[in-house]
């Protein structure tokens, strides 16, 4: 626990006004062995200096305050216990920032002050599990990124395997999740509807049969659609009597390639990289909120270029998803863990892209959006980027959803691979 409390040290905390003060006089997050004093509208902590702004007891301070805003607490399902991290906390994105780059695998984590789980509270690690079983789901928000990496990072090289895949549908997909048979378990609601879009980790047979329960509960029905699966995973499945099929496939290519471009079978995209190239003062740099309004200038033209042209209705549908998955990516991307990169000319944006680590060998690009009055844009940012990430030996670029002019341009850039992606189902 000692890593945990050295990050929670900054500056900020000196002048911090939301530790040690409450707004109830019996609150979840209380410091254990000390009672609450009424000040003014608020409860304070009994060893809190109102006049000083300090702990007055600070060097035994109980476990509680030592490790805040860091917390155990059980899960909304109280299925396990879990390590959390409390929003409110105003020094809790920069915490984020400096866990991420932290090993959590062997925390110790003593489970004796385990409190209840409130709203503001993101889940870090599950630390025990109670064995009570019940129907209830933990809720997964676009804060807990850390959470879902900790679990799926380096566990295959689909595009599913990445937090954006799933947090960038939140305006129209909600996100649950519950441990298993000490596998996890991803659940999606979009309407009145549950699935799985990701197989429980590791994979289990007991996990998918439970799940598959759950769900006939939650959906009334019976059986259960897990997608995004692996073919390894897919193999488990059917050796296990369930039935898995494959839905579609992701193109997977060696981003050293993608860099140069070199050769007959990249001329095209060469040729269209140099039409661009002839543009003055072009810069490629990463993404900040000050781009926000650029890029949904070009998210716009972009839209509109592609509606005018959009013959069939699964297409058009996909393309309004893309539209709100964009708006989302563009909002939100630190929360997210997306990459984003921009492509200026002068002070207009050209294009824009996103994407994440999925493994460490393994890039996964969810979007790139290019202004068609900029020719080449596209096929300039996506080099640009696979020059930045170099070092990293796969890009996946994701699949096709059966659009074939899609499926054509994906196949001029050679893929070293077509990944299987497969649905099972119960």
């Amino acid at each position: 626990m000692k890593r945990l409390i050295e990050l929670t040290r900054s500056e900020r905390c000196k002048n911090c006004r939301i530790c040690c003060r409450f707004c109830e006089e019996k609150p979840n997050l209380k410091p254990s062995g000390f009672s609450l004093k009424k000040t003014g509208e608020h409860y304070t902590c009994e060893a809190y200096d109102t006049e000083a702004c300090r702990c007055a007891a600070y060097s035994r301070r109980p476990f509680d305050c030592e490790v805040y805003p860091f917390a155990i607490a059980k899960s909304e399902d109280r299925g396990c216990s879990l390590l959390v991290i409390d929003t409110l906390c105003p020094n809790y994105p920069e915490i984020l920032i400096k866990l991420s780059g932290m090993d959590l695998s062997g925390l110790i984590v003593p489970s004796d002050s385990e409190i209840e789980w409130e709203e503001s509270f993101v889940p870090l690690k599950v630390i025990a599990q109670n064995g009570k079983a019940n129907d209830a789901l933990n809720t997964l928000s676009p804060d807990a990124g850390f959470f879902f990496r900790s679990h799926f990072f380096n566990s295959g090289r689909l595009s599913a395997y990445g937090f954006p895949y799933h947090m960038i549908w939140t305006e129209i997909t909600s996100y649950f999740w519950k441990i298993i048979d000490g596998s996890f378990c991803l659940f999606s609601r979009t309407g009145k509807d549950y699935s799985m879009p990701l197989p429980p980790l590791p994979y289990s047979l007991k996990a998918c049969r439970e799940s598959s329960r759950l769900l006939a509960v939650l959906n009334a029905a019976n059986g259960l659609t897990i997608f995004n699966s692996s073919a390894e995973t897919a193999g488990k499945a059917a050796k296990d009597g369930l039935t898995a099929s494959a839905s579609s496939e992701e193109f997977l290519y060696k981003s050293p390639a993608l860099a140069e471009l070199k050769g007959d079978n990249y001329k095209g995209a060469r040729w269209l990289c140099n039409v661009f190239a002839k543009n003055a003062e072009i810069t490629f740099v990463e993404y900040k909120s000050g781009d926000l309004e650029g890029c949904a200038a070009v998210l716009n033209s972009w839209y509109n270029h592609k509606f005018e042209r959009t013959k069939f209705e699964n297409e058009l549908h996909l393309l309004k998803h893309t539209l709100k998955a964009n708006r989302t990516a563009l909002s939100i991307p630190d929360k997210l863990g997306l990459t984003g990169r921009v492509l200026r000319c002068g002070a207009e944006i050209a294009a824009y892209t996103f994407g994440t680590a999925i493994s460490e060998d393994t890039f996964c690009v969810y979007f790139e959006i290019a202004n068609p009055a900029f020719k080449g844009a596209g096929q300039y940012i996506f080099r640009e980027l696979c020059r930045e990430l170099i070092a990293c030996k796969y890009i996946n670029t994701m699949g096709h959803d059966g659009i074939e002019g899609l499926k054509t341009a994906k196949e001029l850039y050679k893929p070293v691979e077509k990944l299987g992606v497969y649905t099972i189902t119960i």
